[in-house]
C-alpha cells in the first residue's frame, strides 16, 4: 500500500511511518483549534498585520519597561544600602525630606534647627549619599 501526503496541493508520497507521524502532529493541530473554537481562546497574534503586532495592542502603557523597573530596583538596593552608613541624625533630616514630605521650615519649627543649616546638611548628605552609592 502506498501512502501519500498533500503538500502545496501535490500528492507526496513518503513511508508508512512517516504518514501516520504525520497524520498525528495534524490530527493534534486539529484537535487544539477545535478546543479553541468550543472554549472561544483568543490569541492576540490573531490580529497581527504586517505592522503590528497585535500583543502591542494590549500593553500597559501606565508601566515602565523592564530595563526602566531592573535599573530602578538596583538603584533602590543600592540606596538602601548606603543609608545604613549614615548617622542617625542624617537618616531622620532624608526621612522627613523624602519619606514624610516635610519642608525644611517645617523641619526647623519642630527641631528648633535653622533651616539654613538644614539646607545645607541635606546637600551635604545627598552628596555623601551618592559617593556611597559609586
Amino acid at each position: 500500500m502506498q501512502y501519500y501526503i498533500r503538500i502545496d496541493n501535490r500528492n507526496v508520497y513518503v513511508s508508512e511511518e512517516i504518514y501516520k507521524l504525520y497524520c498525528k502532529g495534524e490530527r493534534k493541530e486539529r484537535y487544539f483549534r477545535e478546543s479553541d473554537i468550543h472554549n472561544k481562546t483568543f490569541y492576540y497574534n490573531a490580529l497581527d498585520t504586517e505592522d503590528l503586532n497585535g500583543c502591542d495592542l494590549f500593553q500597559d502603557t501606565r508601566s515602565k519597561p523592564v530595563d526602566e523597573q531592573a535599573e530602578e530596583s538596583l538603584e533602590h538596593s543600592l540606596l538602601l544600602e548606603a543609608m545604613k552608613d549614615l548617622e542617625p541624625k542624617e537618616k531622620d533630616i532624608i526621612r522627613r525630606i523624602y519619606c514624610y514630605d516635610q519642608s525644611l521650615r517645617q523641619i526647623s519649627r519642630e527641631t528648633g534647627v535653622p533651616v539654613t543649616t538644614l539646607h545645607y546638611r541635606h546637600g551635604k548628605i545627598l552628596r555623601k549619599l551618592r559617593s556611597l552609592m559609586g
